[in-house]
């Protein structure tokens, strides 16, 4: 254990050299590929119309793209029903039609909301773009035979993975005809991201889902043996002279009102007001600038009041429309809780539980219960030579509570959290293949005495030709600036000084490091990984961890039957072993072994 330990945890220099020799070892083994389909872009001289009819002189005029293969239920057999795709291009948008062969009276049809179409009694069409064709980021357009949109965003190892809290400007079409239905779709450059080349080749794929057979069956082989989704699209190739247009939008807004206050309030009538404006603006071909200053997030739905029990912190999800949309590059390391920002103010509590009773001498008249955020933005994209770059950074208030007297009557204020500025960068450079390394910093600077963070991260992720082994990693540093207040339940850090009787935390930092061999792909998968995280480590800052302090070490067996048999579609098994210790003291802590299986049978029961 302390000899594994020890590896990871303070590399080895001949270990490594060893273990990357192994890795490119196995890269070189496995560098035959399957072969991938493409196709000739066409550049339409005329434009059709997004109706549904198809019978534009266009559509006539573009080959069609056949022999859909399944995915889902039994890979490697023809679809069971005939699709036809057309694909063009101008100079404004790309166009996608489809012609879906089937008996209408068995076309799932359910009504669905917007990007909501998983699990439900519905069949759809979908077109995928890899526009840099680096095999890790796309989007995804989707259309259901109710003619419901869904778009999303590619950034993970799986279709599964697709962030649908991004939504585009495009257009769709559907009609029932008496063989089936048809779809037509207009994409604008605008709703894209593409580098800025005379002559370009994009990742492309082709879903078409069948609700009443459970069948997936995509244009080019999507291997479920094979990790990976967007390494397993065709090709697009030689689009010519397309230029990405101006993207700007500028939403300005004006809100006010009047509140009414009780009688003996020192304020019997109060008049507040609000302004503010979101911007984006597409600074060139592949970068995009988003800024919201004092923005009013009024309509974002509250969240669920929590009987926290346990000893840690409460995570919340994020509602608010800037913090998830287009935030997937920030999120990568799992450095950003974006609800930190506008969070309750630190003090917030102190005054309630020092001036909320009715026997103290000063009554509380205003403690704001969220921070005020002044404003924020984020720059992002990626380069012709797929570095994904990414820039936030949000300012909020200091907030005050506003106190009364009661023997002397005059008012005062308490500031319960000071002028704050939240940073993060981040440099992700894409590989061939599905290999990348991201640098992560975040950085939070408070005005005053208030103690400040910084967090670097650096994560990669090494894959073989064929995505059947990988070697995955991260090294990460937080450091803290400035004395904060100690709480007994603050790791096992006991590093303090007493300040006018109060005990405070000395500056401190600390690391983390994970370290992960697995098998992907293939019938047989396995990994072994061991995670370590000193008593020190906090991101909290910016970040979310509920207690560091641990050293683990995991590992898993699986065997996956992903081709239907005589009785199962497919089944597999799995088992695990957990194993954590803490840190600091290095004690054993506890144990999991886990068992699992499942079976999906040939009527889609499980």
């Amino acid at each position: 254990m302390k000899a594994v330990l020890y590896i990871y945890g303070v590399p080895n220099c001949l270990f490594v050299k060893r273990l990357v020799f192994l890795f490119f070892f196995f890269n070189i083994f496995y560098a035959v590929q399957a072969q991938v389909k493409s196709i000739e872009a066409v550049k339409a001289s005329l434009t059709p119309k997004i109706d549904g009819s198809l019978s534009d002189a266009a559509w006539q005029a573009t080959p069609a793209i056949t022999n859909f293969v399944q995915s889902f239920p039994t890979f490697g057999l023809p679809a069971n029903e005939k699709t036809e795709v057309r694909i063009l291009y101008d100079d404004n948008a790309v166009y996608v039609s489809a012609y879906l062969y089937d008996d209408p009276k068995l076309v799932r049809r359910q009504l669905t909301a917007r990007d909501d179409e998983e699990r439900k009694d519905i069949d759809y069409f979908s077109v995928f773009f890899d526009t840099y064709n680096d095999q890790q980021n796309g989007f995804q357009f989707l259309v259901t035979a109710a003619d419901v949109q869904t778009d999303a965003k590619l950034a993970g190892s799986s279709l599964d993975e697709a962030d649908k809290s991004w939504d585009a400007v495009w257009q769709s079409k559907v009609e029932q005809r008496p063989d089936g239905w048809v779809v037509e779709m207009r994409i604008p450059y605008i709703s894209l991201r593409f580098s800025k080349k005379e002559v370009q080749t994009w990742g492309l794929q082709f879903l078409r889902f069948t609700r009443r057979t459970n069948e997936s069956a995509y244009w080019n082989p999507v291997d479920p043996k094979v990790a990976g989704f967007v390494n397993q699209f065709g090709k697009y190739a030689n689009l010519k002279n397309i230029q990405p247009p101006l993207r700007l939008s500028f939403a300005p807004y004006l809100s006010g009102g009047i509140r009414f206050n009780p009688p003996g309030s020192p304020k019997s009538t109060e008049v507040f007001g609000s302004g503010g404006a979101d911007v984006k603006y597409g600074i060139n071909e592949s970068f995009t600038l988003d800024a919201t200053l004092i923005p009013d997030f009024g309509q974002v739905i509250s969240d669920n009041v929590v009987n926290n029990l346990t000893p840690f912190e409460q995570q919340f999800q994020e509602n608010r429309s800037f913090f998830t949309e287009g935030t997937e590059l920030f999120n990568k390391s799992a450095l950003f809780y974006s609800r930190r920002i506008g969070a309750p103010p630190t003090g917030y509590n102190n005054i309630e539980g020092s001036y909320g009773d009715t026997a103290s001498p000063y009554r509380i008249l205003k403690n704001p219960p969220v921070t005020k955020l002044y404003n924020a933005l984020k720059f992002s994209g990626r380069t012709e030579k797929k570095l994904g770059i990414g820039v936030f950074n949000a300012v909020t208030a200091p907030m005050y509570a506003q106190l009364h007297q009661r023997a002397s009557g005059f008012d005062s204020s308490v500031r319960t959290e000071p002028l704050t500025n939240y940073t993060i960068l981040v440099l992700d450079q894409a590989f061939e293949g599905r290999t990348s390394v991201t640098f992560t910093n975040t950085n939070v600077v408070r005005s005053g005495a208030a103690p400040d963070a910084n967090v670097s991260a650096l994560d990669w992720a090494l894959y073989n030709k064929k995505s059947t082994y990988a070697l995955t990693g991260t090294a990460r540093y937080s450091k803290t600036f400035g004395y904060r207040p100690y709480r007994s339940s603050y790791y096992f850090n006991d590093d303090t000084t007493t300040i006018n009787g109060r005990r405070f935390l000395n500056p401190y930092d600390g690391f983390a490091s994970r370290l992960r061999f697995a098998k992907v792909g293939g019938k047989i998968r396995y990994n072994v990984q061991v995670n370590l995280e000193s008593d020190t480590y906090d991101p909290n800052d910016l970040g979310y961890i509920q207690a560091p302090n641990e050293v683990a070490y995991s590992g898993s067996f699986s065997y996956n039957q992903l081709q239907p048999i005589k009785n199962f579609i497919t089944y597999n098994y799995n088992f695990s072993v957990f194993t954590q210790y803490l840190f600091k003291p290095y004690l054993f802590s506890q144990i999991e072994l886990q068992g699992t299986a499942f079976w999906w049978f040939k009527n889609f029961w499980s």
